[in-house]
């Protein structure tokens, strides 16, 4: 087992990793809602999630995003009210559920913000290389394994 040399949580990669994602999120949101694109930053985080997965449902999209089901609710209907995602009735192991789909205006939204998004991201990561972006990536995922394995019940 590896030691845990920092005494003090701030002095940790952990309290490192909770600055840049509470700082990254905050960003992107101001960004996003810079664009003026009818959606807030919240909104199309949700929107362009809904738009990888067929038939995405509320509680696997609040567990990929990792927000509460009232909040997921809400982000939902807006999104449904403008016409971006349908909500249509299915069912998951035998449990009835709304399958959410993303509309052609949605698409639209989403491909003609992906530009706009992706210099952003270019924007954030301009002093780190290609190669620390893949070890960063690399590493994040050994965590998210490591961690599934030692929270495995």
């Amino acid at each position: 087992m590896k030691e845990i040399k920092p005494e003090h949580y701030i002095d940790t990669i952990l309290h490192s990793i909770d600055l840049i994602i509470r700082n990254l999120k905050l960003d992107l949101k101001q960004k996003i809602d810079k664009l003026n694109i009818g959606i807030t930053g919240e909104q199309f985080v949700v929107l362009d999630t809904i738009s990888c997965y067929k038939n995405m449902y509320q509680q696997k999209l609040s567990d990929i995003l990792m927000k509460d089901k009232s909040n997921t609710t809400r982000i939902i209907k807006v999104l449904s009210d403008k016409g971006l995602i349908t909500r249509e009735s299915g069912s998951v192991n035998n449990r009835l559920v709304y399958m959410l789909n993303i509309t052609e205006k949605g698409r639209k939204l989403i491909k003609d913000n992906v530009p706009k998004m992706k210099k952003y991201l270019s924007d954030i990561f301009i002093n780190i290389t290609d190669e620390e972006i893949d070890l960063l990536h690399s590493l994040s995922q050994k965590f998210q394994k490591d961690l599934s394995e030692n929270t495995a019940i």
